[in-house]
């Protein structure tokens, strides 16, 4: 077991602050774009409405979502930006790696320690004295480089396969524009449909020409759609044992979900909204901010998600573009002042243009490749990520030293 010593020794929390005008959308970080259950941060929504000053972090410095810390919102900066007043800025002492410090706070062990000093119910905030008394391993330097040097190289596995997998949701939605906004599809004689000179009908209520044999539709008429529910948090044997995937919410980074939020009972199933959706389900989550992704397990969900199950003709490689080009239009159809959302109506009232049959086979061949890689990089990320977090606490506490 490893000598330990108050996070205070380690680390000091920052007070620098710069202009929030100074920021763009990629530096700007709040307790929204910080994902929880440690999986980073996303682009920014929107800047403060009123220019002020934020606080100011720097490459190599952590940064954690001080409300609700249970959700485990942690992010090592790789740029300069800002951040808002509840995001709070660790920057490592004198002969503290900063890269091994962000693994010290990584563990589950610290948002525990956070948690147990926290103060109030609906959206407990960390004490930032009680953090400062967390103890981090008494490593030497060169033992501190080693541990982040082994813990760096899978996060940067995990790093490689998401760009992979940006590239390829990047094809796959050029890919689907082309055949489904711009009508450019193969024809007969495998020329682009649209620009080839094929026949273009109008259709009055979709309000524009759509190709000859098509016809319009809504997504509750296309698709079964379910919102999802919660158990009784009230009832132990609704979520013990856990034997069922659920889903507390769709802010997931990546495209396709392959691992849970939380299990629940086939009790709990049967006894509340939820309902069990199969892999291949596109979610939509339908509070604040609308985000989409694709079931890699089978799973049930919130009341905050909608799911979009796949049909015998429609599959997810098909949907998932369709709800991505949407949610711009979805955003501001949102209601309710401090939880934002659209009901379930609004998503099932969406309009779209259904191809025939033989498009939407040959489009499906093309795609469906596409998203199985993506799929694939998903589930070997979460092996990656398994693996990190069984190795951390071991090198953490000396049960696992490298050479």
């Amino acid at each position: 077991m490893s000598k330990m010593k108050p996070l205070t020794y380690c680390a000091h929390f920052v007070s620098e602050k710069i202009r929030s005008i100074d920021l763009n959308l990629d530096q700007y970080v709040t307790t929204d774009n910080l994902l929880q259950n440690k999986k980073g941060v996303v682009k920014a929504e929107s800047l403060p409405a009123n220019p002020s000053n934020v606080t100011r972090y720097v490459e190599g410095d952590t940064l954690l979502a001080n409300i609700r810390p249970y959700l485990k919102k942690i992010w090592y900066a790789d740029i300069c930006g800002g951040c808002s007043a509840d995001v709070l800025t660790f920057r490592a002492k004198s002969g503290i790696n900063p890269k091994f410090l962000y693994y010290a706070l990584f563990r589950d062990d610290f948002f525990d320690h956070v948690m147990r000093g926290s103060k109030g119910t609906k959206m407990p905030r960390g004490d930032k004295n009680q953090i400062m008394g967390f103890l981090v391993p008494d490593y030497a330097p060169k033992t501190q480089q080693k541990i982040a040097a082994v813990l760096s190289a899978l996060d940067a596995k995990i790093e490689c396969n998401n760009r992979i997998n940006a590239e390829l949701e990047a094809m796959a939605k050029t890919l689907y524009d082309y055949w489904f906004v711009q009508f450019n599809f193969p024809d007969h004689n495998g020329h682009p449909y649209k620009s080839s000179g094929g026949k273009m009908v109008y259709n009055p209520t979709l309000k524009r020409k759509i190709p000859a044999g098509w016809h319009h539709s809504t997504i509750g008429e296309t698709f079964k759609t379910h919102l999802g529910g919660t158990p009784s948090r009230e009832k132990d044997e609704y979520w013990s044992p856990g034997e069922v995937n659920w889903l507390s919410s769709a802010e997931n980074p990546g495209t396709f979900v392959v691992d849970p939020d939380e299990r629940i009972s086939y009790l709990g199933l049967q006894n509340s909204p939820a309902k069990l959706l199969p892999q291949g389900t596109v979610i939509l989550s339908i509070v604040r901010h609308l985000r989409a992704s694709i079931l890699g397990i089978d799973a049930a969900t919130n009341q905050s998600v909608v799911g979009i199950v796949e049909s015998s003709m429609f599959k997810h490689c098909f949907i998932y573009p369709y709800i991505v080009r949407e949610i711009p239009r979805l955003m501001v159809l949102r209601t309710g002042a401090q939880q934002p959302h659209i009901n379930k109506g609004v998503l099932d009232e969406s309009l779209l243009a259904v191809p025939d049959k033989s498009t939407i086979e040959a489009y499906t061949s093309l795609a469906a490749p596409l998203f199985l890689q993506m799929k694939n990089y998903h589930q070997q990320n979460r092996e990656l990520t398994q693996l990190r977090d069984w190795l951390l606490p071991m090198l953490m506490n000396g049960q696992v030293t490298v050479v």
